[in-house]
């Protein structure tokens, strides 16, 4: 059965004025560029956001799959895919708590109902901005976040940025750097190279999925280990 997310995303004191309405940044040759004269962090989330609806188009089911899970390069440390289908649920998200919910009705402290605006809005072939407040992965503490969004298909897909990301750049992560430079050398490719270009991005995405599962299985490793060895020492202490 389907799930209606709480209302609000949390309550903290910011400001109580609302954000101004979605903004369209207009059209590229692909359909998905705003200008490119915002800060790395900016051009890093519209060139996920560009691979994103391309993904979707190629699959759906398999890019909502590596959105939620953070795979094939659609995740940075603060930067992440998002998707809401038709009906309001969310169908990718890498918060277990959003994901697979109805969260059409979702606002921040400030009553801005930034889902509903984005499905509503939202224009295949066209990128809208919409700011408002949400927590950084990890945490509760909301704060204000640049969001560009499309019609992708039937979803709406999305990429935010936080406001201390943008405006300190200097102390972006690796990651971050790694799609600001990405994007822009994808703006500067030219044609007759871009087949040998978008094939070294997906070799790099496929190192960095190796990379991923395999601390993954380390992970599930030790923890398969510290329960047996948690079990071995509660048999222990019954014995004595």
């Amino acid at each position: 059965m389907r799930l209606r997310f709480p209302i609000c995303v949390a309550a903290f004191a910011f400001g109580s004025a609302p954000y101004p309405a979605a903004l369209a940044c207009g059209d590229s040759e692909a359909g998905l560029s705003c200008d490119d004269s915002g800060s790395g962090a900016e051009m890093g989330a519209k060139w996920m956001l560009n691979r994103a609806t391309k993904a979707v188009a190629t699959d759906k089911t398999k890019a909502l799959t590596a959105f939620t899970k953070g795979t094939d390069g659609f995740r940075t440390a603060d930067s992440y895919v998002f998707c809401v289908g038709p009906d309001g649920v969310m169908t990718a998200h890498p918060n277990p708590i959003l994901q697979g919910h109805d969260v059409h009705d979702l606002h921040d402290k400030t009553g801005n109902y930034f889902i509903k605006t984005m499905v509503q809005d939202a224009k295949s072939g066209q990128i809208s901005m919409i700011r408002y407040l949400f927590p950084k992965p990890g945490s509760t503490i909301e704060e204000p976040k640049t969001t560009y969004y499309t019609k992708a298909g039937d979803q709406m897909c999305a990429v935010g940025i936080y406001d201390s990301d943008a405006a300190s750049p200097q102390v972006s992560t690796p990651e971050g750097r790694v799609a600001s430079l990405r994007a822009k050398l994808d703006a500067e490719i030219p044609a007759a190279a871009r087949a040998d270009w978008t094939a070294f991005l997906e070799a790099l995405n496929q190192v960095s999925d190796a990379k991923a599962a395999t601390m993954s299985l380390v992970r599930d490793n030790l923890q398969a280990a510290e329960a047996a060895l948690g079990a071995t020492d509660g048999k222990a202490a019954k014995g004595r």
